[in-house]
């Protein structure tokens, strides 16, 4: 039988879960060291939630849909007025994936970024 949880890793000693929950903060973590990005707590969009499947979980601004074999995070974050957007966001994604993969092992497809305000002071 094949396990298709991206949560679950067979070894040859045995199974390993890791929490959604630690994948959450790991993504957080990732984030909360670049320049210009101030908070990662904010919501999504009316209705966004709803867009994904029974498998999506959501917290402080991170929401984790697992696939069959994969992950896919979306965050919500804050950035500073003033910054190149699209250059953070660019950064964000290649931060997160990396960090969630290397400490994991749990491949992720997509990391998709939804910036909700703009910290002016």
């Amino acid at each position: 039988m094949t396990n298709t949880d991206p949560l679950v890793l067979q070894s040859d000693k045995g199974k390993i879960r890791i929490s959604e929950e630690i994948i959450m903060t790991i993504a957080r973590s990732a984030v909360s060291e670049i320049e210009g990005i101030t908070d990662i707590s904010g919501g999504f969009p009316g209705g966004i939630v709803r867009l994904f499947n029974r498998n999506t979980t959501a917290k402080s601004g991170v929401l984790l849909e697992k696939e069959e074999d994969h992950l896919v995070l979306n965050l919500s974050l804050e950035v500073s007025y003033g910054m190149p957007i699209p250059k953070l966001v660019e950064e964000a994604q290649k931060k997160v994936k990396a960090a969630v993969e290397t400490m994991t092992e749990i491949h992720v497809q997509q990391v998709n970024i939804f910036v909700h305000n703009l910290k002016t002071t």
